[in-house]
């Protein structure tokens, strides 16, 4: 287990005993952490620093554990509803890429089920990293020839030490836990047993060493010794405390601050409450007098605990006794592999574990045509040993029918066919009987196949809107094209509907389930034409999923194999791109396929100007006329309001990817009803 901080490089070894665990090894390198260096020159310290440490614990594990700074990572909990387990990943997904301006392709992400409420809906605790954050990282390993197994967060290992360590388990109780390190400080809140909350904060024990550099003129090597050996926080006495306690208090203070505001944010969450106790630990936990201060300034009981209780430590870990608080993380990595730690969070890139997953697949096939051959060199001379058997009990066997039926035995000797049996009938009999059953479950197989996975196509339209934003969607309904009638007789593609036709924009009849309606109660104009505010619509289609109503059993209904979406847009350029998007994109589908937008049917009639509050979230700034905020013109832009439009999708299936339409192409439109 590798600990690669931001001032020192941290290497432990732990084992299972029958009484517990025992250290079996523990090195720490510290290098400079001056944040005046460059990046260069920090990766070249901190490759140095690792191989000393791997020269002086003598470790031979081929794989390594580390941890990321928490300030890299996005770690949020979120309490998700009642649905299969199995659709779990696919939310996660969802949420953290609405939270994060990146691809799912550039981030490596996890997620872990907290709890189960009784409703069955789930508490989880989702983190993602951009992977170009984890590769600087792993730099540092592929220099000293290490393969990573495992990427933890840094302060999620903490906790899972203390925890472990019987420093944070009081029932009922809400416990911060504080680590301070060299650059940042993390914190992490358990309530009532349970993991709820962590932040990062931009304070941390080099801001002191700064300040100290700067209010004595040293440099940082410097003032970092006189950090150590002679600092302290603040007593409040002026006179003991002199020039240097000012300026440790005026750090202290900034950081006391930020824990503050981030207990004041944690109690506005859902499931948050008032924090009752404080465990401090990380390398700030060292400074002389730091209980007392932030007992006094936060107001409640603070505490150093003991890491080392229950641990044995070994000959070869002895050096971890001078400053325990350091080793919490790398401790908290080790406690994973050792036994199933509180919170198991992976974020190993994905192209590693691809690559593992692969050199795993090439072990089994090279030990499994190994046991094939051994299987082959073991069966041949046992068969040829049961042949020679089963031809001696023929021989026998002709013997006893010749002593009972010779024109039997003389009728297999030349050839002919012997009498037809009765059991052959039976048996032809239950072979229709076989086929009949089979052509019923691939029939059912083939309804199963052609279920409608209509979250693809919301997620479609929903990911090709604008990336400034700016559109807002009021309902999206299904739609069956008159084109989809002639093509229902056709096989569906793997996996999903009928491919739509590909004909021009035809009639089509609106259906399925209705969209989330705007504040004001707008719907969509029907056929008789009209704007989309108040237009007093007239949807067709059946209406919900619940709805029992539908076409006479003799009448097979059409599928639908489109949507209406209805919003509103800031500008009438916002919705030519939306437009423009929808007929250039493509998403891949599971099985392989891609969906598309076969047509899209726009009518620029349709859309007419709406005022901001049709909007639940409208901004404040625009509905009440007043200017400011980071839009532009506030009266203006809420006399002009938004722009209402209706657009008219139609999905298609490939198998390969389709060609964006050239420049100028001429879209295909129909007149909206």
């Amino acid at each position: 287990m590798l600990d690669i901080g931001a001032s020192a490089v941290r290497l432990c070894e732990m084992t299972k005993t029958k009484t517990g665990y025992q250290l079996v090894r523990y090195v720490q390198r510290e290098y400079d952490s001056d944040p005046s260096l460059t990046e260069e020159q920090r990766r070249d310290l901190r490759i140095k620093a690792t191989a000393e440490v791997l020269k002086q614990s003598k470790s031979r594990a081929a794989k390594t554990v580390f941890s990321v700074p928490g300030q890299s990572v996005f770690t949020r909990t979120r309490t998700i509803p009642p649905v299969p387990e199995f659709k779990v990943n696919q939310i996660v997904k969802y949420e953290i890429q609405q939270q994060i301006p990146f691809g799912l392709d550039q981030i490596a992400m996890d997620y872990q089920i907290l709890d189960r409420s009784a409703q069955g809906g789930y508490e989880v605790l989702m983190a993602a990293i951009k992977v170009e954050v984890v590769e600087k990282h792993l730099d540092v390993l592929t220099a000293v020839k290490r393969t990573p197994a495992l990427v933890d967060v840094c302060p999620l290992a903490a906790y899972n030490w203390v925890r472990h360590a019987g420093g944070l388990a009081v029932e009922n109780e809400c416990v911060a836990l504080i680590n301070i390190g060299a650059a940042t400080t993390d914190i992490v809140i358990e309530r009532a047993g349970q993991f709820r909350f962590t932040r990062p904060l931009n304070v941390g024990g080099n801001d002191i060493t700064r300040a100290l550099a700067e209010e004595f003129s040293l440099d940082f090597s410097a003032a970092e010794k006189l950090k150590r050996e002679r600092a302290f926080a603040p007593t409040g006495d002026a006179a003991r405390d002199g020039k240097g306690g000012e300026v440790i208090g005026r750090v202290l203070q900034r950081l006391c601050g930020e824990i503050m505001r981030s207990f004041a944010y944690f109690r506005s969450l859902p499931g948050g409450g008032q924090v009752n106790r404080i465990v401090v630990t990380g390398g700030g936990a060292r400074l002389k007098n730091i209980v007392p201060f932030l007992k006094n300034q936060l107001g409640m009981d603070v505490r150093v605990p003991d890491l080392l209780k229950g641990l044995t430590v070994g000959p070869g870990a002895e050096d971890i006794k001078k400053a325990p608080e350091q080793a919490c993380a790398v401790l908290g990595m080790a406690l994973r592999c050792v036994e199933r730690a509180p919170l198991e969070i992976n974020l190993i890139p994905p192209r590693i574990l691809a690559a593992a997953r692969q050199k795993e697949q090439v072990v089994y096939w090279a030990f499994s045509i190994l046991a094939l051959v051994l299987s082959f060199l073991s069966v041949i001379p046992a068969a040829a040993n049961e042949n020679k058997l089963v031809k001696q009990r023929i021989d026998s066997l002709k013997q006893i029918i010749r002593a009972y039926d010779p024109e039997l035995v003389q009728r297999i000797r030349v050839g002919s066919p012997p009498p037809q049996s009765s059991l052959v009938d039976q048996l032809n009999r239950r072979k229709g009987q076989l086929q009949s059953l089979e052509n019923q479950v691939n029939t059912l197989d083939r309804a199963r196949r052609q279920r409608r996975f209509w979250l693809e196509e919301l997620s479609f339209l929903n990911d090709t809107r604008p990336a400034t934003g700016g559109i807002w969607f009021s309902s999206v309904e299904t739609m069956v094209s008159e084109d989809q009638k002639a093509a229902d007789g056709a096989p569906p593609p793997p996996g999903g509907r009928p491919l739509a036709g590909a004909g021009g924009g035809g009639p089509s009849q609106d259906g399925g389930f209705p969209g989330i309606e705007s504040k004001l109660g707008a719907t969509a104009s029907g056929p008789s034409g009209g704007g989309l505010v108040g237009g007093g619509g007239d949807r067709g289609g059946a209406g919900g999923p619940g709805q029992a109503a539908g076409p006479p059993p003799s009448v097979e209904m059409a599928r639908p194999n489109g949507m209406i979406v209805q919003g509103y847009a800031e500008s009438a350029e916002i919705i030519t791109q939306y437009l423009d998007e929808l007929k250039r994109a493509a998403r891949q589908l599971p099985n392989g396929w891609f969906l598309s937008a076969d047509k899209v049917m726009f009518r620029e009639a349709t859309v007419q100007r709406v005022g901001w509050d049709v909007l639940y979230n409208a901004p404040a700034d625009v509905t009440s006329g007043g200017g400011g905020g980071n839009r532009q013109g506030g009266a203006a832009q809420a006399a002009e309001g938004l722009y209402s439009f209706r657009v008219r999708v139609v999905f298609k299936w490939t198998k390969d990817r389709p060609e964006a339409p050239t420049p100028g192409e001429a879209p295909a439109e129909a007149p909206a009803s």
